[in-house]
């Protein structure tokens, strides 16, 4: 697959994962030229029209899902018998193998990771989406620890009426539900108890049942009860042994009922307060039968159609029917001997309705139970907007029918929490939002801004600020960087203009005064007025930049002593110092100076003319030799 172009645009580059019924690549979009993740059906179940059905329902059901914490959905298409889905490309690792370098997480990493799942349910189940598979493989972490959920290839709308028609389930028989075991009808508890083992797995490092085949393990996930997690990682928090506890009951009864109820309990668990303590086949998803593990004879037997019922059958009527005679006999009897009344005594009804109390403070609460006959008990409290002491819910619920005398339990506010709101600076948009969901705020208001320190698309400022106390779900005011702003300015003539009016001149525009260099003149009217300027008039460049100009500057030469001097090499001195020269009548260079105008010690004008008067150096005569005198002998 390497190298191939799947659908004219999305090119193979490598193999990144395998799964059970499929394979996942990293491929590059032509077209948009970003890297995507691209799952492609292993070819043994392209001829199996139930998978294939299943591999195209992941699509279906994912693409209209939007939610940070679930993988993008961009794609889907066949070609040459090649079935593939092509989605967001995640950098990061799965939770199992996080699990499998750390071994038991932290507290605080348990409560982050559950959370952002649970988020990713959330949205899921409100779009009537089951995932069914929710186990650490299809869970995604990235470099900022943001939870990407993917694999929704066994997925169902929470409205289907059966699994499959086939009678077999599908799933990884370490993370599926009792329910999902037996083959019988899933719904959104399902994945609540596989949120609860991924979650048992976190905290202790291993599955709670492991043994050598599917059935064996699907049997214990039936059977056996879980131990609790904290007695294997005594670090764990009671809080979150609690939950894992109540979202793995057997029974979908005793777990939480929506994942909503679940992550109330985890940002409670997360604030510190207490909550109400709850009574592979390598990870590859699974599809085999339903299993059907064997009853021992009990009471309620009498459902179970696979049963025989020979002698039990006939005792069973025989049983009924003296039932039935003895409750004529008792009512006709209450006729005769009641005084012949035409009507028999009525009997008494002793059952009641719960009567509605949600919204109701406690003690107004507990009178209305007490003259429905019932008493009230405060099963937990909950932060809520409602005022302390408020009756949030009941059970059993308002209008549902019970014996008098019945406990009814109540779940009471405990008023408005103020958690702290979290930092979210330098973060991306979508990461502080994932931040704010999961400490229980929602994002405010969104503005962008030019930053020349923060990178485009990361957050600049918030407000409220990190650490401030602020109500449970307020929402918190995020600026985003647009990255440095480029704006362009033109060059204004400053030729002419003193240092200080083209300083000013350049900052109206947005430009800064660049380098000063001094450019002496002789001229009085000249000083302090710019001469030129490095930038051209009218060029465009980016607001900020530099203008170096050259500034006139009034300075005058003194005359110095020219004595044993050539002219030539007067006339070098004086031009060094900035002035003219001019020879006087015949004078060469090579003669030596004898008069300069102006003369020597005057301080003149840089730039004047001197005259220099040379006479070539005089010639002495040379004497003639004298002739030696003679001596006569």
């Amino acid at each position: 697959m390497i190298g191939k172009i799947l659908g004219n645009r999305y090119e193979i580059v490598e193999k990144i994962a395998q799964g059970g019924m499929s394979t996942v690549y990293k491929a590059l979009d032509t077209k948009l030229n970003r890297y995507d993740a691209v799952k492609v059906l292993k070819e043994e179940f392209t001829s199996n029209r139930e998978i294939l059905d299943r591999f195209k329902q992941e699509a279906n059901a994912v693409a209209f899902l939007s939610h940070p914490n679930i993988v993008n959905i961009y794609n889907v298409g066949s070609e040459d018998n090649i079935h593939y889905i092509v989605m967001e490309y995640v950098r990061g690792k799965t939770l199992k193998q996080v699990i499998r370098e750390k071994g038991k997480l932290t507290n605080d990493e348990i409560l982050d990771y559950s959370m952002q799942i649970g988020r990713a349910l959330e949205c899921a189940h409100n779009n009537n989406i089951i995932h069914r598979d929710i186990k650490p493989h299809n869970i995604m972490i990235t470099g900022d620890n943001l939870v990407k959920v993917t694999d929704f290839g066994i997925a169902k709308h929470s409205d289907s009426n059966t699994i499959t028609h086939s009678g077999k389930i599908i799933g990884s028989a370490h993370y599926f539900s009792p329910e999902q075991a037996r083959g019988n009808l899933t719904d959104r508890r399902s994945d609540i108890y596989s949120l609860g083992i991924v979650m048992f797995e976190m905290a202790t490092g291993a599955v709670p049942f492991d043994a050598e085949s599917p059935i064996t393990i699907a049997l214990k996930h039936m059977q056996e009860e879980i131990k609790a997690p904290k007695t294997i990682n005594p670090l764990l928090s009671e809080g979150i042994n609690s939950v894992i506890i109540k979202a793995t009951a057997k029974d979908p009864i005793a777990r939480y009922q929506k994942i909503e109820e679940l992550l109330v309990d985890l940002r409670t668990v997360r604030a510190g307060e207490n909550i109400e303590s709850a009574a592979v086949f390598g990870g590859e998803t699974q599809v085999m039968s339903a299993v059907k593990p064997k009853r021992d004879p009990m009471e309620d037997d009498i459902f179970d159609d696979e049963k025989p019922m020979g002698k039990n059958k006939t005792v069973l009527i025989v049983g009924l029917v003296m039932v039935v005679f003895l409750t004529l006999g008792a009512i006709l009897g209450q006729f005769v001997f009641g005084g012949g009344t035409k009507n028999p005594t009525t009997v008494v009804d002793e059952n009641t309705k719960v009567p509605a109390i949600s919204g109701m403070l406690k003690e107004n609460a507990e009178d209305m139970l007490v003259d429905a006959g019932l008493v009230m008990q405060i099963g937990s409290m909950e932060n809520s907007d409602l005022p302390e002491g408020t009756v949030l819910r009941s059970f059993p619920g308002e209008g549902e029918s019970v014996k008098k005398g019945s406990t009814v339990q109540v779940v009471l506010s405990a008023g408005q929490v103020k958690l702290k709101v979290p930092d979210v600076l330098n973060m991306t948009l979508e990461s502080a939002e994932t931040l704010l969901a999961n400490n229980n705020f929602i994002k405010g208001a969104v503005t962008e801004e030019y930053s020349e320190t923060v990178p485009q698309g990361q957050v600049i400022s918030q407000e409220p600020l990190a650490m401030t106390d602020m109500p449970k779900g307020s929402p918190v005011n995020i600026v985003v960087s647009k990255g440095p702003e480029i704006q362009i300015s033109k060059v204004p003539n400053l030729v002419s203009l003193s240092e200080t009016e083209a300083k000013n001149l350049l900052e109206s525009v947005k430009l800064v005064l660049g380098t000063v260099t001094k450019q002496p003149t002789g001229d009085k009217k000249l000083d302090g007025s710019i001469k030129s300027q490095e930038i051209p008039e009218n060029t465009e460049v980016k607001q900020g930049s530099k203008v170096n100009v050259t500034i006139y500057e009034y300075r005058e030469v003194l005359i110095g002593d020219f004595s044993g001097l050539t002219v030539a090499a007067y006339e070098s001195e004086l031009e060094s110092l900035g002035l003219k020269v001019v020879l006087a009548g015949d004078t060469l260079r090579t003669d030596n100076v004898v008069d300069v105008n102006p003369n020597v010690g005057r301080s003149v004008p840089y730039g004047s003319t001197v005259q220099i008067l040379g006479e070539p150096e005089s010639e002495e005569p040379i004497p003639e030799p004298t002739a030696a005198p003679t001596t006569q002998p």
